[in-house]
């Protein structure tokens, strides 16, 4: 399993989230080592969601570093350990939007894996905390099922998939 994963989760277990300290966002980051977009964008949502992290905002790394170059049954197993990565946060419909592909982040609803808002190189760290800001607001204050940023910003499936339900 790569090492941000196990970190991911090894900090997830110690945090000791209790009911008042649960978070409720979630950005889940599409990364690799090889994709060039990744160098730019992940030390700019680190840091971000490092400052928004005492408001109830957590990182899920998805590294898919070794997906590539790996006979076809070591793709099968890592990718199924990225899939029960995302089943476990309520978000496994976004393998089939943006699974195998890196340099993308989807903030999404602790509650129900609701997508809130995409981010992409295209934002600096500040517009990114904008992003937190705001699905923060979405996710703590309006009911699950009818959280709609202002516009959709998320870039069309990469992949063949549905998009969930989420009332």
């Amino acid at each position: 399993m790569p090492l941000k994963i196990i970190w991911t989760l090894l900090a997830l277990a110690t945090l000791g989230f209790g009911a008042s300290a649960e978070p409720a966002v979630k950005v889940v980051n599409f990364s690799a080592k090889w994709c060039p977009l990744c160098r730019v964008l992940d030390p700019r949502i680190e840091e971000a969601v490092q400052n928004f992290s005492h408001r109830g905002v957590i990182l899920v790394e998805l590294d898919q570093t070794q997906i590539s170059g790996v006979s076809e049954q070591n793709r099968m197993a890592l990718t199924a350990q990225l899939q029960a990565i995302l089943e476990f946060h309520d978000a496994a419909y976004l393998w089939d939007w943006y699974g195998g592909h890196a340099g993308i982040a989807v903030i999404i609803a602790a509650d129900n894996g609701e997508p809130l808002a995409c981010i992409t190189t295209a934002l600096s760290r500040l517009e990114i905390e904008d992003r937190l800001q705001e699905s923060l607001i979405l996710a703590n204050r309006v009911r699950a099922g009818q959280r709609r940023p202002n516009g959709s910003d998320c870039p069309a499936p990469m992949n063949a998939g549905t998009t969930p339900g989420f009332d």
